[in-house]
């Protein structure tokens, strides 16, 4: 064996120069465990360059984003740590069976080494899991990050246990147990992690935000896209570029909009009112109904409807003298179908969906007509152009129905009057 051919020269030499008998030997240990540790060193030196090399070649060779990833997380570089510490420690091993020593500390030194590196290729395996997941489910949204970093956590509350038991020299059971007793504490300091896992399990099985979504939630100022879903916060970037963050088990407790239905559909809602001044409110007359039968959109309604009407007046014998009595067409009715027909014809407006022009309940600021139709379109600009459009031309085409548009007097009106 090596060391009974080294041990007597270079013990003979120490007596030589004076040292002592037990200081000799602690010199010689040392110096056996440094000589170790340098070829160790040596040996991981050689051990790095050959795994990159080996990793990188394998990146390139196949079309596997895995094995890029891998690479590219340095997985064969934290792979290379286990030769040189697996070297280190049989080296020691053998160095303490031979002479029948004990030295605890590098022992227990070496034992968390192995923890380290477990800690180290996990963590290069799980951000490669994540990545390669996110990759290919881009176009669906779903993420798998929080899962991902509550994993993350898991295996760090196990290196720490393990860590403490071979500091202490005590079994992972007892160390359980002592926190156990701590639980409470436990709980309190971690509470947003656990809400925050729990929460991240409940939005990825059952869809409730995906990566992608448009999402608002007012009361955090949330009106955007969700851009991460970590195991604490989701991140939203808001329409006017700020960053929202909002934790995520606040996304499963609280009430929160999501608009990817509509997104997926193809379709956006309109649903906005106009404010008819009622005073504007009349029945139409022989010169009005001539000249909104000329509106093509209406045109053959009109003159159906009034053919309808005369006969009904007549069946029943209608005084017309007075227009209250019987059945009379009025302009906010003719208006409220010409908006029906118009849209109807629009080609940007979605035919399939619910299509609805009503007039509500009248309010002190005027008879609204509503309009709630969908556009074949859920794009952010094409559909505010296609709303602005149609507003556009509403606005402009109710004074040609003898009726105004109810709105708060201004300084202006005032002073005029």
């Amino acid at each position: 064996m090596i060391y009974k051919l080294i041990e007597e020269p270079i013990l003979n030499w120490f007596s030589k120069i004076g040292i002592s008998e037990t200081i000799s030997h602690g010199i010689y240990y040392a110096s056996i465990v440094l000589f170790f540790l340098v070829c160790s060193i040596l040996l991981l030196q050689i051990c790095k360059r050959a795994f990159r090399f080996v990793g990188l070649r394998i990146s390139q060779k196949t079309n596997n984003i895995i094995d890029d990833k891998l690479y590219e997380n340095s997985f064969f570089t934290k792979l290379s740590l286990l030769l040189p510490l697996i070297f280190f420690d049989k080296c020691i091993e053998s160095l303490f069976e031979h002479y029948q020593i004990s030295f605890n500390l590098l022992s227990t030194l070496i034992s968390m080494l192995y923890v380290i590196f477990f800690y180290m290729l996990t963590n290069s395996v799980l951000k490669t899991i994540n990545y390669v997941y996110d990759k290919k489910n881009r176009t669906t949204g779903r993420s798998i990050n929080n899962i991902i970093q509550a994993i993350n956590v898991l295996v760090i509350i196990i290196c720490v246990i393990v860590f403490i038991s071979l500091l202490f020299n005590r079994s992972t059971v007892m160390i359980l147990k002592g926190f156990g007793a701590l639980s409470a504490v436990l709980m309190l300091v971690f509470k947003d992690t656990i809400l925050g896992f729990v929460g991240g399990i409940q939005l990825a099985f059952n869809k409730i935000v995906l990566i992608g979504d448009w999402i608002e939630m007012p009361e955090y100022g949330a009106d955007g896209t969700v851009t991460e879903i970590s195991l604490i916060t989701v991140k939203v970037q808001n329409w006017d570029k700020t960053i929202t963050t909002i934790p995520t088990y606040n996304l499963v407790t609280n009430g929160v909009k999501n608009w990817r239905e509509a997104s997926e559909s193809k379709t956006r809602r309109i649903l906005r009112s106009i404010y008819i001044d009622a005073s504007s409110v009349k029945f139409c007359d022989d010169e009005l109904l001539q000249r909104l039968e000329k509106v093509e959109a209406i045109k053959d309604y009109l003159k159906s409807r009034e053919q309808e009407i005369v006969e009904h007046n007549k069946k029943f014998n209608i005084d017309e003298s007075i227009e209250i009595n019987g059945r009379r067409q009025t302009n906010i009715g003719i208006f409220r179908m010409y908006l029906y027909y118009y849209l109807k014809n629009n080609k940007d407006i979605d035919k399939n969906s619910i299509f609805l022009v009503r007039q509500k309940q009248a309010k002190n600021h005027g008879i609204p007509i509503e309009i709630y139709v969908f556009t074949n379109t859920s794009e952010f600009v094409a559909f505010e152009n296609i709303q602005s459009d149609i507003f556009d031309h509403i606005y402009a085409s109710i004074g040609y129905f003898d009726l105004r548009m109810y709105q708060s007097p201004s300084g202006s009106d005032i002073t005029n009057k």
